[in-house]
Parts: structure tokens; C-alpha cells; sequence
């Protein structure tokens, strides 16, 4: 792994006197899961021991993973033929629910609205976004995105608003989720995946896979903040808790970029080795390190983004993909 730094990185992390303190090799608890694509599972990864817990199936084609926020409940989309979420209860180790999609197919994003008990879901088979109770395992709304391939959700605090990626449109949907109703469409480069919205809903960060840019839009005053070129498949796009820092893992460029959010400008390209596929990210909560999973080496790499180094790894099952950290410490 290289860690190639911008000219304004010593500056720029100078400026941040507050920052909290690193997890580090050796501090780090809880539990870790991560969705495997080829292997239809979810392993529970102890992060004291570094091993693998254990393995639960979910449906087939599993990719995305929602955790709540107090790292009680994972909600997984299976999105290739599975056409359901599972339900995972982490402090029991459990399945406890399967929710049927089959009307709304291809289910890919998944994140937890404010309230902790329903999620909002892409479904790309049928251009929406659906909500979903996970508690009752009822579909409370179904919102029409009036685009194609729907495949990316992102909220802000509120959870008013839900913004979904269409990769065959080039655009953005914006959707109100209490009137169902699309408020606009954003036009952006082409084929849009990786999404994500700061937490007052002005910013909205956008990774484009055909044109290998990333895009900030300033949601109120419609434009374009800030442009970066020379991504090759910008996969995801992720904010720190505190709107710091994003973090864009490029699967086809093997590399993790780290962006200073607030000042919109490079830190540092993390460079990993050939095939290392980095695909699905999640921050611990000292918000400063990373765990990214590595699709091509069936591991995570945990990652200390101010220094670009990796802190250690983790075997995973096959094709890892989406990833969520829990505090809860399984016995």
C-alpha cells in the first residue's frame, strides 16, 4: 500500500485542533458485519479477537447493509434474484425476519430514516424507493423516482428528503418521503452510483462510473460547488460523523481517495495493490477510522484516514461488500 499526499495535507490537518482520537491497532471493540456477495452470507467479525464470530445466511445476491444507530438491528438488501431484506437482530447473533420485495425486485440501497424503525430501500427492478417497517415487515409507502436504475439512497438528518442515485437516467431524484412526491431531478455525469447528502441537506456528494468524476452540488442554490477528475469507478462516497472529511474508495483505480469536506480539497490517494477491489466503507465512531471491505482479497482493511495507514486486517467470507460496525460485543 502507497499513500500519495497533497501539497496542502500538512496544513490542512494542522487546522483541525479538535480532532477526536484514533481507535488505534490495539483499541478497537465491537462487532463488525459484512454482506459476501458470492457467498449469499453476513459474517459477525469480533474486532477484539479479529476473527470471524460467526456466519448467517441471508437471501441470494446480497450487496447492502444498513445499521442502526445504536448498532442494534442490520438490514441487508438481496438484490441479485433475492428480491427481500433479511433482518438481523446483532446483540443475539440472529435472523429474525425476511421481508418480501418481489412486487418492488432488485432491492440495492438501504439506510435507516430518523425514526430507527423503518428504511428506505432502492428498488431498482421497479424505479422506487420503498419504506419499509422492519419491525412489522410491512411496506408503509412506495415513492416513484420517475428515473431508471434507481440504485443508491442518501438522507439528511431530517429524513424528509430521500435522494436516489438512477445510473440509466444520469440523475438524482430528489423525493419528499411524507408526500411521495419528487420534488426535482438533477442532472449529472454519466452513470451516477456512489451518493451521499450532509446532515442539513445542503451538500450532496456524487461519484459518476462512466465519466469518473466526483461531483458536490449545493442543494439550495442548485449548482456545482466543487468537481473532481480521475476516478475510474468512484464506488461510494462517505461523510465522517462531523461533515470533516469524505472518503471515496475507487474499485477499478484501487485506491481510497481522502478529501478535506469542509475546505473541498484533496488530502491524500491511498494506493493498494492490484486487485484489492475496495468496495463498501463505514467509519468506527472515534471517526477517523475506516473499515473498507476489499472484494478482491475477501478481507476488510481498517484504515486511520488522517495518516493514511492501515492499522490491521480481517478475513472475510467471499466478496465482501456492504459493511456496518455495532458496539455491541457478542459473548
Amino acid at each position: 500500500m502507497r499513500v500519495v499526499h497533497a501539497l496542502v495535507c500538512i496544513f490542512l490537518l494542522g487546522c483541525f485542533t479538535s480532532l477526536p482520537i484514533v481507535a488505534g491497532e490495539g483499541n478497537v471493540s465491537g462487532t463488525l458485519l459484512v454482506v459476501n456477495k458470492k457467498a449469499d452470507t453476513v459474517d459477525f467479525i469480533d474486532l477484539k479477537s479479529r476473527k470471524i464470530k460467526l456466519t448467517l445466511a441471508t437471501g441470494k445476491g446480497p450487496h447492502e447493509l444498513a445499521m442502526s444507530a445504536d448498532g442494534q438491528v442490520a438490514v441487508v438488501t438481496n438484490y441479485v434474484a433475492g428480491n427481500s431484506l433479511t433482518v438481523f437482530d446483532v446483540r443475539q447473533a440472529k435472523q429474525v425476519r425476511t421481508v418480501d420485495l418481489s412486487s418492488y425486485p432488485s432491492p440495492h440501497g438501504v439506510l435507516f430514516l430518523k425514526d430507527q424503525r423503518t428504511v428506505a430501500v432502492s428498488s431498482e427492478g421497479s424505479d422506487s424507493v420503498v419504506i419499509v417497517d422492519i419491525e412489522s415487515g410491512q411496506i408503509d409507502k412506495v415513492i416513484a423516482t420517475k428515473q431508471k436504475g434507481s440504485h443508491m439512497v442518501a438522507l439528511p438528518a431530517s429524513s424528509e428528503r430521500v435522494y436516489t442515485t438512477n445510473m440509466r437516467s444520469n440523475t438524482v431524484s430528489e423525493l419528499d418521503v411524507k408526500s411521495g412526491a419528487l420534488l426535482r431531478k438533477i442532472s449529472t455525469p454519466k452513470v451516477p452510483e456512489a451518493i451521499t447528502v450532509n446532515k442539513n441537506g445542503s451538500e450532496l456528494w456524487i461519484g459518476s462510473n462512466d465519466d469518473g468524476l466526483l461531483t458536490v452540488y449545493d442543494l439550495e442554490q442548485a449548482r456545482i460547488i466543487k468537481q473532481w477528475q480521475g476516478f475510474n469507478f468512484p464506488y461510494r462516497v462517505l461523510l465522517t460523523r462531523d461533515e470533516q472529511f469524505a472518503v471515496v474508495p475507487d474499485y477499478k483505480n484501487n485506491t481510497l481517495d481522502v478529501i478535506d469536506a469542509k475546505n473541498k480539497a484533496k488530502l491524500h490517494k491511498i494506493e493498494f495493490s492490484q486487485g484489492t477491489g475496495p468496495k463498501g466503507v463505514f467509519f468506527h465512531p472515534d471517526d477517523r477510522t475506516l473499515f473498507m471491505s476489499a472484494y478482491g482479497k475477501n478481507k476488510v482493511i481498517v484504515i486511520d484516514i488522517l495518516s493514511g495507514k492501515t492499522l490491521f486486517e480481517l478475513a472475510t467470507s467471499d466478496g465482501p461488500d456492504g459493511i456496518g460496525y455495532s458496539p455491541v460485543v457478542l459473548p
